[in-house]
């Protein structure tokens, strides 16, 4: 196939690139030059701004790919341009949308009580408000998914859409790892836990899911659907906290404390729901069933091995200071008034 990758150059997509290639397929890459990464000779770089679309549609016009991967759509006016650039042309279009679009979201985003089943499967309701962390009419992946298949019911698009968890790795611009590996680095001698440590959060480590998306590539029976994408084991965070120490060398006593008495945070993409990024509640744990038994994807990477890899990666190059920040005192004082009790 000739592939165009639109974005490519974080997270998962250096993999996915690496992966294609390696399958034998003649790799395009289209994005804005603002993230510097090396690329192997064998594909063919094009620069410019998919947001621009008058320029998008005239850099595609006459580009002769048959599938493409829309790695950054993050509206229906992207899937507007990629309509009207593509209709009719293709064998494949893959987009990446994300865990956020589902209610289990809203209902921890909001701190809200809602029945939501777990593991959340591909049907599951979506959420009713733009609450994202965003919040801008640039982002909202609602409207994207459903521009997206309703060009595929038309006929326009041969459309597939990956719905990703939070995704983890060396070098992603979120390392919520970091949390826990700076406070091991710092040698604390105990941590505080969210929720006791027991919230599931899918989470998905960047070359396994380059390889989500490649395993679809090889399914065209997967056309007009929507697929989870994560690890197949997912760790809670107590577990994910126990494992660091070990990476580590670092023995730490995790305590349990009541979210009421964690400190106050600020909500972000990192932190949705409490300063422990991995603390969530209800659990935002993705049912993979579908991709596996439809495209056949198994982890390329165990989770314990893509664990220790992204740990030692932060160890060596720590991540933006005022990242994560966590409050020692604060997380002490909240340590203390739970011993106190």
């Amino acid at each position: 196939m000739r592939v165009l990758i639109i974005g490519g150059t974080r997270r998962s997509g250096p993999y996915l690139v690496r992966e294609l290639i390696a399958d034998g397929h003649e790799v395009f890459i289209y994005h804005r030059g603002q993230n510097q990464v090396t690329f192997t000779d064998q594909m063919t770089v094009i620069q410019g701004d998919r947001k621009n679309y008058p320029e998008f549609v005239a850099q595609m016009a006459d580009l002769a790919v048959d599938t493409v991967i829309d790695m950054i759509a993050t509206n229906d006016q992207d899937i507007d341009a990629i309509v009207q650039t593509f209709a009719g042309r293709l064998r494949r279009y893959v987009v990446i949308s994300s865990y956020e679009v589902y209610a289990a979201f809203e209902a921890a985003w909001t701190r809200r009580t809602s029945l939501q089943p777990v593991p959340i499967p591909e049907t599951a309701p979506s959420r009713q408000s733009s609450i994202v962390y965003a919040q801008t009419p640039s982002y909202e992946k609602i409207p994207m998914e459903q521009a997206a298949l309703q060009a595929y019911r038309l006929g326009r698009l041969p459309c597939t859409i990956v719905r990703y968890p939070a995704l983890y790795g060396p070098r992603d611009v979120t390392p919520r790892e970091w949390y826990y590996v700076r406070q091991a680095l710092d040698r604390r001698p105990r941590i505080g836990v969210g929720g006791g440590g027991q919230s599931l959060f899918s989470r998905g480590y960047l070359p396994n899911m380059a390889h989500a998306v490649v395993c679809l590539l090889r399914h065209p029976q997967t056309d007009g659907e929507i697929f989870n994408a994560a690890d197949e084991m997912a760790l809670t965070n107590g577990q994910i906290i126990e494992m660091v120490g070990q990476i580590l060398g670092h023995h730490w006593e995790m305590v349990p404390i009541p979210r009421t008495l964690m400190p106050p945070f600020v909500r972000s993409q990192a932190l949705p729901f409490s300063p422990d990024p991995y603390d969530i509640e209800p659990h935002l744990l993705l049912d993979v069933h579908k991709i596996k038994c439809l495209a056949g994807y198994q982890d390329v990477v165990p989770v314990e091995r893509a664990l220790e890899e992204t740990v030692l990666w932060l160890r060596d190059h720590p991540a933006p200071a005022g990242f994560l920040p966590v409050d020692h005192a604060a997380m002490d004082a909240a340590i203390e008034r739970v011993a106190g009790l």
